[in-house]
């Protein structure tokens, strides 16, 4: 009798397995479109919208978001301006754009916009070889180039 409810019960939870599968989202009527006539309404508390709107006013007064860049140069000796200019300038032409900050007391040269530390040590490896004291920074980077 045991041995019977043993396999009886496998092939009900089997077929109904395979009965589901057959169902398609046209079927069931909440993916109908003639139900809603394309009209979608967002019902959301004022707390929540001026959460929104506070966040959309910090990102635009940031000027960029978090990121990552290869610091290849920080020193503050009295030509060190015009040493983190011409370094800069030497990536005019690459495809990775160099900046120059002033963080005090150094003035610094940073190189590429990067969303994950994995592009940026990338870059670190090819710049080794010139610039044997760079690193990885985390940093406010602009949009990068696709």
């Amino acid at each position: 009798m045991m041995t019977k409810h043993f396999i009886i019960l496998p092939l009900f939870f089997i077929c109904t397995i395979v009965a589901a599968q057959g169902i398609d989202p046209v079927d069931v009527g909440y993916f109908d479109s003639y139900s809603y006539n394309g009209k979608v309404t967002i019902s959301q508390s004022d707390q929540l919208e001026n959460f929104v709107e506070t966040h959309v006013g910090l990102n635009k007064k940031r000027r960029g978001f978090p990121g990552y860049r290869v610091k290849i140069y920080a020193q503050n000796h009295s030509n060190a301006r015009s040493e983190a200019n011409s370094i800069r300038l030497r990536f005019q032409y690459s495809k990775h754009k160099a900046y120059v900050t002033y963080t005090e007391p150094n003035f610094e040269v940073l190189v590429g916009d990067f969303t994950n530390r994995f592009d940026a040590v990338s870059l670190l490896q090819e710049l080794a070889g010139d610039y044997p004291e760079a690193y990885v920074v985390k940093t406010i980077i602009e949009c990068p180039n696709p």
